[in-house]
């Protein structure tokens, strides 16, 4: 059950790695518009992948990693499962643990929109889209793709024989990049040195993977991501939404986020969890902290302590903003060995 985590400029979602295909699977609406997305999971540092396929109608799409994983080979149903037939949905979204859900194949072909769907009970809050439907015996059952409309208990997911026709028109291109288009359904492939700008079987709206180009930010947000840059962060791996960015600095995470109503830049570093019992002490020594450090603000969120930057974007340049985010990723990677080993906080 290799399941990954999927993250763009403007979205997040959950995809699954197929080792034979050595390609990655996830939503075409998780990735639209963009040229890469960063993927990570488990033992994977996290990396730009590359869209090789999209394919609005199905609303999948395939990456490739810069390198195959050496992972164990999944099984993939040809047949579709029975009525009843026992299934376990796998999804995570971006920086949380694995979610699991089990339940029983509700409905064998359930269509929608000119699709069959496989319509399952195995959610509670699990079948996040691009996420795996397997079957007890860790065989990939189907791809879960949206909540059925008509119940509140259900989902839907793209069944694994039409995955496998799929995966098996996209190998017809011996690893060309692919689309299909959304009007007539064919398959076209990026061949010669001019791609067509509209399905060259139908003449419908038809978007290459090549044809696409990575965002580029402008205003505040180019100047955010300068600032990660200077600092020593690639941008483009930050990337988690149109304005916020998540980075590591030894064993604090930190987010950077820029609200733009209120025009404030918010640097928020994690750096661990308060204690089930906490002591007095913790407290104390968060307070007398604050008094230290400049511009920086200790608080706890639930259970999560929390060390804070805010700067307003009219004062935000690479010059005035740097000292002080270097300053933040300092201070967060010194005080949660702090935190824990002395207060008793935990990782």
């Amino acid at each position: 059950m290799h399941v990954f985590q999927v993250a763009t400029p403007f979205s997040t979602g959950t995809g699954i790695y197929l080792p034979g295909a050595d390609l990655l699977v996830t939503n075409e609406h998780v990735v639209r518009e963009n040229a890469s997305v960063v993927v990570t999971g488990p033992k994977l540092e996290e990396q730009l992948a590359r869209v090789v396929y999209l394919d609005p109608f199905y609303d999948l799409a395939f990456l490739r990693l810069e390198a195959p994983l050496d992972r164990t080979a999944v099984s993939i149903l040809s047949t579709l499962p029975a009525v009843g037939t026992p299934v376990l949905s796998v999804g995570q979204r971006f920086g949380e643990p694995a979610r699991t859900a089990s339940g029983q194949v509700a409905v064998e072909e359930y269509r929608r929109h000119g699709i069959p769907y496989l319509a399952h009970d195995a959610r509670e809050g699990s079948t996040l889209a691009g996420s795996g439907l397997y079957t007890e015996a860790g065989e990939l059952a189907g791809i879960n793709m949206l909540d059925d409309p008509e119940s509140e208990e259900r989902s839907l997911a793209l069944p694994a024989p039409l995955v496998l026709e799929i995966l098996e028109a996209f190998a017809a291109g011996e690893g060309s990049p692919a689309a299909r288009c959304f009007a007539c359904q064919r398959v076209t492939f990026e061949s010669g040195r001019r791609l067509p700008e509209r399905c060259p079987h139908c003449g419908g709206e038809l978007t290459l993977p090549s044809t696409v180009e990575d965002v580029a930010p402008t205003g505040v947000n180019a100047t955010i991501e300068e600032i990660l840059r200077v600092a020593g962060h690639d941008p483009r791996l930050a990337r988690r939404g149109p304005n916020l960015w998540s980075i590591r600095q030894g064993s604090a995470s930190i987010q950077v986020a820029y609200h733009e109503e209120s025009g404030l830049v918010t640097g928020d570093a994690y750096l661990c969890q308060v204690p089930e019992a906490p002591s007095a002490e913790l407290f104390e020594y968060l307070l007398r902290e604050n008094t230290k450090t400049r511009q920086l603000t200790f608080s706890t969120y639930g259970r999560d302590i929390i060390l804070s930057l805010l700067i307003y974007d009219r004062y935000l340049t690479v010059e005035t903003a740097l000292p002080r985010f270097e300053y933040l990723f300092e201070q967060a990677d010194a005080y949660d060995n702090v935190l824990v080993e002395e207060y008793g906080a935990g990782w």
